[in-house]
């Protein structure tokens, strides 16, 4: 990165910054209310464990005012199962005004919504975020990792938290102090993510499968392959076309159901849950930051309540 681009860089990052509580969203106002709930009801072609109720939310990308109406309304519903399990898909964080506060909120999750249990999925955003800020990845892939995850919204995230010691003169400086500022939870969180979860014969992965690849060898690939050598199609945080396309045969995906995000409303502008489920794969992202919706689906044997909380669009993106 050259010096003009570096100091543009930073002081974006500072004027984003500005209009920000960190893990509270804008500093000029509260979340947007109100927040509108709809729900629909679709019978799945597989179930659930018998004995565990499931809340599965989609793409959040830092609007924490959605994920807590969410949570909220998964309170408000009474339990019917011995165990209620809350399940994040990932993609977290960027892109909007709250990163750390989407964070913060999924630490207390199953507390929020009365729940046993959080089970929390890396998208291809908390993959790209991790590859950066990992001490452990070697530093031309994480020099690569900040630059992507900046193009695509990263950069609304660090400016929640980095704090300079100087004006980086490149990447490698900005890597370093963003490394310092990294809060502990933050770090900790990002370790503790998953690549997907099972119960009974439903399958929740961040973008889904590869109808191509043997499933359990494409669950094994591991989450921090450089983005320079890494085939999306071949990865579960990033796949897309070769999984929305596919018209799997009764038997679905290895005997799975999938539960997925990462492709908003599959590209499309009238998404059908119903066609979705027809082809065994249910998607929960509904486009968080520019739509104003995010979405939960509520999973008690073989049916799903599909919630939808609506705010504004694009809300504090700092842009």
């Amino acid at each position: 990165m050259g010096a003009n681009r570096s100091s543009k860089l930073t002081h974006d990052l500072e004027i984003s910054a500005a209009t920000r509580h960190a893990g509270r969203g804008p500093a000029t106002k509260d979340p947007p209310v109100p927040i509108v709930l709809d729900r629909q009801g679709y019978a799945l072609p597989r179930a659930g464990a018998d004995e565990i109720e499931i809340f599965a939310v989609g793409d959040i990308h830092g609007r924490s005012d959605l994920l807590a109406a969410l949570l909220d309304e998964a309170a408000r519903e009474p339990r019917r199962a011995l165990r209620r399990v809350v399940v994040l898909l990932g993609d977290l964080v960027d892109r909007g005004a709250d990163s750390l506060g989407a964070i913060d909120l999924a630490l207390a999750a199953a507390q929020r919504a009365e729940g046993d249990e959080t089970v929390a999925l890396m998208g291809n955003h908390e993959a790209m975020m991790r590859l950066a800020l990992d001490a452990a990845t070697p530093r031309a892939d994480a020099i690569d990792a900040l630059q992507t995850w900046i193009a695509n919204g990263g950069d609304h995230t660090l400016a929640e938290f980095v704090r300079f010691s100087a004006t980086p003169a490149d990447l490698d400086d900005l890597l370093s102090d963003a490394r310092q500022s990294l809060p502990a939870r933050v770090a900790d969180w990002l370790a503790s993510l998953r690549s997907h979860w099972r119960s009974g014969g439903l399958l929740f992965v961040h973008a889904g499968v590869n109808p191509g690849v043997e499933l359990e060898s494409f669950l094994a690939e591991p989450w921090n392959a450089p983005l320079a050598t890494l085939g999306g199609d071949q990865h579960w945080a990033w796949v897309r076309r070769p999984f929305l396309s596919a018209a799997p045969g009764p038997q679905g995906y290895g005997g799975y159901f999938v539960v997925h995000g990462h492709t908003p409303n599959d590209l499309r502008p009238d998404p059908s849950p119903a066609d979705q489920i027809r082809r065994f794969r249910l998607n929960l992202d509904s486009g968080s930051v520019m739509t104003g919706v995010a979405t939960m689906a509520i999973f008690r044997g073989a049916r799903a309540e599909v919630v939808t909380a609506r705010g504004p669009s694009g809300w504090a993106m700092g842009a």
